[in-house]
C-alpha cells in the first residue's frame, strides 16, 4: 500500500530518514478476525467501534462517555490501571482519531505493543508517533507509539459516518496549508524543512481534494485512496519528528476550539472538522497576502491578549500560554513581496483546489456552528498556544492580525 516503508533515505534536508516498518493488512471482512493476529491483545473500544468487529470480550475494555469518548489523559489512566491487572502483551485500538491516540499514549507509556484497526479514513493519528491529548485543560501533543500493525478493513471505511468522512478531507486538505506556513517559516525564520515529507504526499493531496465528492458518496476507491494519504501524512509526522509536516495555523485554531469546549465540559466536533474550520482562515489569510488586501495596523495590547487567553482558558493556563507567546520567533525585517515569491508557486498550484474541497464538505455550515466574535477570538488566541510560526504570526507581528480577523468574519 505504501511502497517507502521499512526504508532508509538520504534526504536533501541533510538528514537520514529512517522509515519505520509497519504491517498494513488491507483485506475485505478482517473485521471478523482481529483476535487471529494477536497473542494476549487488550482491544480498546467505545460502545459505536464495538459491534463493527468479532472480538473476544475477555480481551477488551469498552471507554464509555454519555456523550463521546475523548482523548484525555483520564482515559490513558483507565488503560494503565487495566495493565496492572492483567499482563495484555499488546494493545489495538478499535476506532478512529481518539481511541487510536489512548491506545498508542498508552502503549509507549506501559511499553507494550501496540496496533491499529481505523474505523474511519479521518485522520493522521493511525501512523503516526505523537499523540494530542487533553492534559489538565490544555492539548499537548505527546510522543507516542508507532503501530505494528494497521488492519484496513475496506467495508467498515466505507461505511464510516459521514461526518468522520467529512473530517478526513478536512485533515487532509491541512496539510497544503500546513506545508505553507511551513515553507514561510523557513523563509522567515531560518526553521529547517524537508521535502522528502511534501514529495511523497503532495499528488495524492490533489487528487483526494479533487475527489471530494466521491468520498462523501462513499466511493469506495476514493475512500481508500484517502485512507492512504492520511497514513502517508502520519508517517511524515513520525519521519520528521513532530508534527510540522502536518500541522500548522490551521491546527492551532482547532485546538482553541477544542480546548474551549472541553474546559467546559461540552463535546466538540470532530477533529477534523474544526480543523476545516482553521484551514478556511489560513487560505484566506494567505489569499489576503497575495491578493495584496491592505489592512489598517492595528496593535491589539499584551494585556488585551492575556485578557482573551482568561476568558478562554482561566488564568493559571493563560499564564502558561503567555509565556509561550513571549518566547515565540519574531522577525526582524519582513519584506511582503519577497514572501509572496516565496510561497507563490505552492499557493497557486492548490489554491483553487483546496477552496473547492472545503466548500464541498460545507465549511461554511460548521462557521455557522460558533457566534462570530468567538471566531475573531478564538483566531487570535491560537497565536498564543504554540511555538510555531504561521502566517498568522506573520501578521500579528506586521500588527494586522485585528484587521484581517475584522474582514474575515465580514465574508461569514
Amino acid at each position: 500500500m505504501i511502497d517507502f516503508l521499512g526504508k532508509t533515505i538520504e534526504c536533501r534536508c541533510g538528514r537520514i530518514h529512517s522509515i519505520p516498518s509497519i504491517d498494513i493488512v488491507c483485506e475485505n471482512n478482517l473485521s471478523e478476525r482481529l483476535a487471529d493476529f494477536f497473542e494476549n491483545p487488550l482491544f480498546i473500544v467505545d460502545e459505536n467501534t464495538f459491534s463493527l468487529v468479532n472480538i473476544p470480550e475477555e480481551n477488551t475494555f469498552i471507554l464509555k462517555d454519555p456523550n463521546r469518548v475523548m482523548a484525555t489523559m483520564e482515559n490513558v489512566r483507565k488503560i494503565l490501571s487495566l495493565l496492572k491487572d492483567k499482563d495484555y502483551r499488546h494493545i489495538v485500538s478499535i476506532g478512529s482519531g481518539t481511541l487510536t491516540d489512548i491506545a498508542r499514549y498508552s502503549a509507549f507509556i506501559s511499553k507494550k505493543g501496540f496496533s491499529c484497526f481505523p474505523t474511519a479514513p479521518s485522520v493522521d493519528a493511525y501512523t503516526s508517533s505523537v499523540a494530542p491529548l487533553l492534559v489538565e485543560g490544555v492539548k499537548k501533543t505527546l510522543d507516542a507509539k508507532i503501530p505494528e500493525k494497521i488492519l484496513i478493513d475496506p467495508e467498515v471505511l466505507v461505511n464510516s459516518p459521514t461526518d468522520l468522512l467529512r473530517a478526513g478531507l478536512g485533515d487532509i486538505a491541512a496539510k497544503v496549508t500546513a506545508r505553507l506556513d511551513w515553507v514561510l517559516s523557513n523563509f522567515l525564520t531560518g526553521e529547517d524543512i524537508c521535502n522528502f515529507v511534501w514529495d511523497d504526499i503532495k499528488d495524492l493531496l490533489k487528487e483526494v481534494m479533487k475527489d471530494t465528492k466521491k468520498v462523501l458518496q462513499r466511493d469506495q476507491s476514493a475512500i481508500m485512496k484517502l485512507m492512504k494519504t492520511q497514513l502517508i501524512s502520519g508517517l511524515n509526522i513520525t519521519i520528521v519528528g513532530n508534527s510540522r509536516p502536518a500541522s500548522g495555523a490551521e491546527h492551532l485554531i482547532s485546538h482553541v476550539l477544542e480546548m474551549y469546549q472541553e474546559c467546559r465540559g461540552k463535546v466538540p466536533l470532530f477533529h477534523g472538522l474544526q480543523v476545516a474550520i482553521g484551514t478556511y482562515v489560513t487560505l484566506k489569510a494567505y489569499e489576503s497576502l497575495m491578493q495584496d488586501i491592505q489592512f489598517a495596523k492595528d496593535k491589539l495590547p499584551l494585556e488585551e491578549k492575556k485578557k482573551l487567553l482568561v476568558d478562554f482558558f482561566g488564568i493559571q493556563i493563560a499564564d502558561e500560554f503567555q509565556k509561550i507567546y513571549l518566547h515565540k520567533k519574531r522577525v526582524e525585517k519582513i519584506n511582503i513581496e519577497d514572501i509572496k515569491k516565496s510561497i507563490e508557486t505552492l499557493y497557486l498550484q492548490y489554491h483553487s483546489v483546496l477552496q473547492s474541497s472545503l466548500l464541498d464538505i460545507g465549511v461554511e455550515e460548521l462557521f455557522s456552528k460558533y457566534d462570530k466574535n468567538f471566531i475573531k477570538n478564538a483566531i487570535i488566541v491560537s497565536t498564543m498556544i504554540r511555538d510555531r510560526y504561521t502566517v498568522l504570526d506573520l501578521f500579528d507581528q506586521y500588527e494586522i492580525l485585528n484587521g484581517f480577523c475584522n474582514w474575515f468574519i465580514e465574508q461569514l
